[in-house]
């Protein structure tokens, strides 16, 4: 008799024991969130949202949230993509609607090199969500890196259709660097010129639009857009348009000795390719800005 109550003391201690620990683990886990891990994000801390995440990870191992954002700090902040793979597939194995970590796992991707890979994950935060005008910029690059040129074209195309929605100077803005990279200075030159009418003084759109209007031969239209964007504080377009400068030299010295029309304007269009290659600013590709849950 001693010996059963014995035992029922003994069963309801470890009772007791084993709803207090789960208490306490509930207790740590609900002590993290999103809002505290976007409070490192801010303050560019990104060490401490590593280890802010895992933690969360160690108190939540069944947060798809908590992966995510220790995915991020290592991929997307701590430009430590090998790293990175591991968390976001979990994350996405405890919630694959997550459209944002499908996009942040093809970003990882891409900085990893496997682009095939890349192209899958970007496609399915496509279908999840097809308003997300980034995803397909990113698609593009993925396709471009297999030489897919047609497959990019075609992701960038899909964009644009969004762009025309939105119609927002960032989303034309991006979508010409899209368009860049791939060079296509006709679809480009008319994305970059709707982002400056939209924000008439931004400077790196300038820019960017003076580099395809030379790469498409309108040297006239390229001066002005990097006097543009020279006056508006972008010192790239000063560069830019120095080396015009000596590329217009260039083809006067090819004229003078008898060159060849083709020659002349090979000069123009491979200074605007080193220029594109060289100083192309890319906020239009691996953005950053749309990967947290």
């Amino acid at each position: 008799m001693k010996f059963n109550e014995a035992m029922k003391a003994n069963f309801r201690f470890f009772m007791i024991l084993a709803v207090t620990m789960l208490g306490a683990i509930s207790a740590r886990a609900e002590s993290y969130s999103a809002g505290g891990a976007n409070a490192y994000v801010r303050s560019k801390d990104y060490q401490g949202l590593l280890h802010y995440a895992t933690a969360w990870t160690n108190a939540d191992p069944d947060s798809a949230e908590a992966w995510s954002y220790l995915g991020v700090a290592y991929g997307i902040y701590l430009k430590q993509p090998d790293k990175a793979v591991a968390p976001m597939q979990r994350s996405l194995k405890l919630n694959p609607n997550q459209a944002p970590g499908w996009h942040a796992l093809g970003v990882t991707y891409i900085e990893l090199k496997k682009n095939a890979d890349a192209a899958g994950a970007i496609s399915k935060a496509i279908k999840l969500n097809p308003n997300q005008p980034t995803y397909y910029n990113n698609l593009a690059v993925a396709y471009a890196a297999m030489a897919r040129w047609q497959d990019a074209y075609n992701a960038l195309n899909d964009e644009k259709d969004l762009a025309e929605k939105l119609d927002t100077a960032m989303v034309w803005y991006n979508l010409g660097n899209g368009y860049a990279r791939l060079e296509q200075a006709a679809p480009a030159v008319a994305a970059y010129q709707r982002a400056v009418k939209l924000n008439p003084n931004w400077a790196q759109a300038w820019t960017n639009l003076g580099t395809m209007l030379q790469w498409g031969g309108n040297v006239q239209g390229a001066q002005q857009a990097y006097a543009r964007g020279a006056q508006l504080g972008d010192p790239l377009a000063a560069q830019d348009n120095a080396r015009l400068q000596q590329a217009l030299a260039q083809q006067a010295a090819a004229a003078k000795s008898g060159g060849g029309r083709n020659g002349l304007d090979a000069i123009i269009n491979r200074q605007a390719k080193e220029n594109l290659e060289i100083r192309l600013h890319n906020e239009g590709s691996l953005n950053i800005n749309d990967h947290l849950p």
